[in-house]
């Protein structure tokens, strides 16, 4: 036991051992390295998330500069800071911890930094319900040469993904104390946009339900409808298929399968950036899990 916990800076243990005294797991070294397990894993993503938006970490992040920026926490919890205008930036702030079902979102649209923010201290806020983070574990930026829309569009996606990853890295941990829900139901997913956003469920239900609508129409009606960034749906004819004898693997047994007539089909066309992010993803194989 402790091989991951042991190996960990001495003030990080510190601050595991409080998050276990919390968790509701049982006191011990074997729920220390549990915690220490979902730590390095939950730092993993964050680590690997920001290499595939070519973000870069930095030690200090500057009261003055203008970019957007993303923190995570020693705690877990993810913030996001937008662009400075005018002496004021957005913020969201998600406490994820070990929470297994959707965030606590946080959304403040008129704040600022009271200080610059630093590795291993606290970032402080001057308005709104957030006043001040945990010590920070990591920064994360653009390059100033990226426009700054694309810069908060990196974030925003970062944001998204870590929040929905962490939740189901805290699965592995709430699942043994029986809670083991999922967080990319609709009804989770309507949670989770009306927190986010800050409006209630049933707008954001309405939202999407018209959004799901508009595809379904478009399809039907023969359009190849965008999907943004995942891709195209469409329809398509596919011939009509004779009857056929096919055998059952593993037996010589014979399989009559029906002919079906002419008819059309719903087909997706997945992005090329979607199929190059999948080529390199990090999961437990879906066919593996069922």
């Amino acid at each position: 036991m402790g091989e991951i916990f042991n190996q960990l800076p001495e003030n990080i243990q510190t601050h595991l051992r409080n998050i276990t005294e919390s968790s509701g797991l049982p006191p011990g070294d074997e729920s220390n390295e549990l915690i220490a397990q979902n730590w390095m894993e939950k730092k993993k993503l964050f680590e690997g998330q920001i290499k595939v938006l070519d973000m870069t970490e930095i030690e200090t992040f500057k009261k003055d500069d203008e970019r957007p920026v993303l923190l995570y926490s020693y705690s877990g919890s993810l913030v996001s800071l937008g662009p400075l205008v005018k002496g004021s930036r957005v913020v969201e702030y998600a406490s994820i911890k070990l929470r297994s079902d959707v965030p606590n979102v946080v959304y403040v649209p008129e704040t600022d930094l009271e200080d610059d923010i630093r590795i291993d201290s606290e970032a402080m806020f001057t308005e709104g319900k957030i006043k001040q983070t945990s010590s920070l574990l990591k920064i994360a930026v653009c390059d100033k040469e990226i426009p700054i829309l694309d810069q908060e569009k990196r974030i925003r996606e970062a944001m998204i993904f870590l929040t929905n990853s962490f939740t189901k890295a805290n699965r592995k941990i709430t699942s043994q104390k029986g809670a083991t829900p999922d967080n990319f139901t609709m009804k989770a997913i309507i949670r989770y946009i009306a927190s986010k956003n800050n409006m209630t469920q049933k707008l954001a239900g309405q939202l999407l339900d018209d959004f799901l609508f508009i595809l379904e129409s478009g399809m039907l009606l023969g359009e190849r409808v965008s999907l943004g960034r995942i891709g195209k749906l469409s329809i398509k004819k596919r011939a009509a298929q004779k009857a056929r004898v096919s055998k059952i693997p593993g037996t010589d047994e014979e399989l009559l399968i029906p002919a079906k007539p002419q008819m059309f089909v719903p087909k997706i066309s997945f992005s090329k950036m979607i199929k190059e992010k999948s080529k390199n993803v990090e999961i437990e194989d879906p066919e593996d899990s069922d």
